[in-house]
């Protein structure tokens, strides 16, 4: 007993004497404030991150809705633009281009109107406008007769023969 007294007198005196120097340290066995505030910081808990709410995830669902729109009415506006005699002829020599130009600023306007600029709408946003820029030849040979009422009969053939491999045929 007398040498663990012993022991913790010289430890005090110890560290008084780091503390008058100005060296203070602690001990694993000492807590104090710092070795607390060292303790948080390096293992310290974190705030949980927030769970999605059901308009965060309908949200995402709209976003991905609104990049389909966005080539969709990105596409109609220049074809039926193209339509129009008297524009300069660099309108007329955009082709795809000016599709995609259309439907990058009505994509832009979407992100703002609907505030889309989080990271999951965003991606939400292009994984839509992909998927309407690959798919517009399946939708164009599923429903024909759609695709005539939104452009002319000679493209929506053109897109209708680019999409026969992607058919839905009814089961029968």
């Amino acid at each position: 007993m007398s040498s663990m007294t012993f022991d913790q007198k010289n430890a005090f005196a110890a560290r008084l004497k780091r503390i008058q120097a100005g060296q203070q340290f602690e001990h694993a066995e000492l807590l104090g404030k710092a070795t607390h505030k060292a303790y948080k910081q390096k293992f310290g808990t974190r705030p949980a991150k927030p769970k999605r709410t059901l308009a965060d995830k309908l949200m995402v669902v709209i976003a991905f809705l609104c990049g389909m729109s966005a080539v969709l009415v990105g596409r109609m506006a220049y074809f039926h633009l193209a339509q129009i005699d008297g524009l300069p002829k660099a309108f007329y020599d955009l082709g795809a281009r000016g599709m995609y130009l259309f439907a990058f600023v009505l994509a832009l306007l979407l992100i703002v109107v609907f505030h889309l600029s989080s990271r999951a709408r965003i991606q939400a946003l292009v994984v839509g406008c992909v998927v309407m820029h690959f798919g517009e030849a399946a939708v164009a040979s599923n429903a024909p007769e759609v695709w005539t009422q939104l452009f002319s009969a000679e493209y929506a053939a053109q897109m209708a023969e680019e999409g026969r491999d992607f058919r839905v045929t009814p089961a029968g």
